[in-house]
């Protein structure tokens, strides 16, 4: 029985692969492609006075208006809201952005984006909801990189799709 168990057990584990095959199946990978879709300059209002965080602090603003420039969309902010949390003394930012508005053909839109980094840079995640044209864009992978201004007054954000070839 002990005989039984053991060839059982040794004809049941998977086998690592050779190194030849590591290898063939590695170079069959494909790299992604980055496309540009388009950059907006987003206008924020006044933050309101300093919310304390752990190791930090979370400011809230509202998201005035912006333009949305790109081959991929282009349009205009209307309003939403920022909130932004500055922790590790200033050197790690965690954002979220939500604002809406109307493409240049007049479809709404509302953008989430969910980021991190730091003020001079930073990577966020981003969810369109958009009809019109462009609805393709709601069911693709899309993230931003954005740079608040010193004077936290705006956003430039440049948005990217990623395509698997």
């Amino acid at each position: 029985m002990i005989a039984c168990l053991l060839a059982f057990s040794t004809t049941a584990l998977p086998q690592e692969p050779a190194d030849s095959e590591r290898s063939a199946s590695n170079a069959a990978a494909t790299t992604p492609k980055l496309v540009r879709i388009f950059t907006a300059q987003i206008n924020l209002g006044e933050f309101q006075a300093p919310i304390p965080i752990q190791g930090g602090q979370r400011l809230v603003a509202q998201v005035n208006n912006g333009t949305i420039k790109g081959k991929g969309l282009s349009g205009t902010i209307k309003g939403g809201i920022s909130v932004i949390d500055i922790i590790n003394n200033g050197q790690t930012i965690v954002n979220a952005v939500r604002s809406f508005g109307s493409t240049t053909e007049g479809s709404p839109f509302l953008i989430e984006e969910n980021g991190i980094g730091s003020q001079a840079d930073n990577f966020a995640r981003l969810v369109l909801s958009i009809g019109g044209s462009q609805a393709n864009l709601a069911n693709q992978f899309l993230f931003t990189e954005a740079a608040l201004s010193a004077d936290r007054r705006s956003v430039m954000t440049t948005a990217y799709q990623l395509l698997d070839r």
